[in-house]
């Protein structure tokens, strides 16, 4: 067996970390092309990162806050909240904080 069951995930999240990273600056080489001024690579990465906290860390504990809020015993929705609402939250805050450009 080549990989393993952690290995194969963190290459997995490290790809996708990747592509999203790809993607922002690809979007940010448009922009140049029109002439708009663009982020610097920091910010992109920074932001890149944010994303796959906000998408693991929060975005799937959250998936249960549903359930939690129409009443099933066995899931407490401030557990969920704490453990995936704060993490989501923060990571948030990155993301909004390294995307959003100066006022000119």
């Amino acid at each position: 067996m080549i990989f393993g069951g952690l290995e194969l995930f963190i290459l997995l999240f490290l790809l996708l970390g990747v592509g999203v990273f790809l993607f922002l600056r690809s979007r940010e080489q448009q922009r140049a092309g029109k002439g708009q001024p663009v982020l610097a690579t920091w910010r992109l990465a920074l932001a890149s990162f944010a994303a796959l906290v906000l998408l693991f860390s929060g975005g799937c504990s959250l998936v249960f806050l549903p359930e939690a809020v129409t009443g099933n015993p066995y899931i407490d929705p401030m557990a969920i909240l704490m453990i995936g609402g704060v993490p989501f939250a923060v990571a948030l805050l990155i993301w909004w904080l390294s995307m959003r450009r100066p006022s000119a």
